[in-house]
């Protein structure tokens, strides 16, 4: 009888939902799905719904109306059909990972949020004569768990602001958590990152920290046999 109900239930969305308003077709994680997708007042954050059959894990990046979104949230309940909450990213984050001691530059699509929203993001330097003010900005991550970003943690450094501003701010992280949004190792994880410095490492216009430490001026990876690195320019340091 439960069996009966279940298939009914689900062959009654099947037909149904296709009609809906609510029904779009969407790219998840580079494969086209159907989904309902529901507004909320939240005008970034969506609610969806996959068809009976399918499902929508968290963590998964979903390209809808010419935007990237990230599933943050998902009901383990995938009897019927899949709910979920997706966020609207806002930033293509960029790193460097070396593989085989070769380096790589990776991209994923986040959220980044004000972690400063009461504070003027500046702090005195009372080391100093001047009282030369210091920046004290801190900003929230939100980002999917996979094989590079659980490697995430104090050491790591990244460039974060807008892609047309001549300069950038480097941040780095000094919140590591990575459990609250993930289950059964897959979701998201929201770390928080302190303003830094920029460094001569840092390629600017790329929004690549450390760069310079992986590649040369020309893009070729560095020849680690050198006792030194090229920054920017191309002069070499020595460490």
């Amino acid at each position: 009888m439960r069996t009966e109900r279940l298939i009914r239930e689900q062959n009654y969305l099947d037909r149904k939902l296709p009609s809906s308003l609510s029904y779009h077709t969407a790219v998840v994680n580079g494969t086209e799905q159907q989904l309902a997708i529901l507004d909320s007042d939240l005008l970034d954050v969506k609610t969806v719904y996959s068809l009976p059959g399918e499902t929508i894990q968290g963590g998964s990046l979903v390209e809808w109306e010419e935007n990237m979104w990230l599933v943050f949230s998902e009901d383990v309940n995938r009897e019927v059909y899949t709910k979920a909450k997706m966020q609207q990213c806002n930033y293509l984050l960029k790193w460097v990972v070396e593989e085989n001691d070769i380096p790589i530059i990776i991209e994923r699509w986040c959220y980044v949020s004000d972690g400063t929203k009461y504070l003027t993001g500046e702090t005195p330097n009372l080391h100093t004569k001047n009282a030369m003010t210091l920046g004290d900005t801190r900003i929230a991550l939100m980002i999917a768990r996979d094989r590079y970003t659980v490697c995430f943690n104090r050491k790591s450094r990244f460039l974060i602001d807008d892609y047309d501003s001549p300069t950038a701010l480097a941040y780095e992280l000094t919140k590591p958590f990575k459990l609250g949004g993930v289950f059964n190792n897959r979701g998201v994880m929201t770390f928080v990152l302190t303003e830094g410095n920029t460094t001569d490492y840092d390629y600017i216009e790329l929004r690549v920290a450390d760069y310079y430490k992986y590649f040369n001026p020309d893009g070729t990876p560095i020849d680690k046999s050198s006792s030194g690195v090229p920054p920017v320019g191309g002069k070499k340091v020595w460490l």
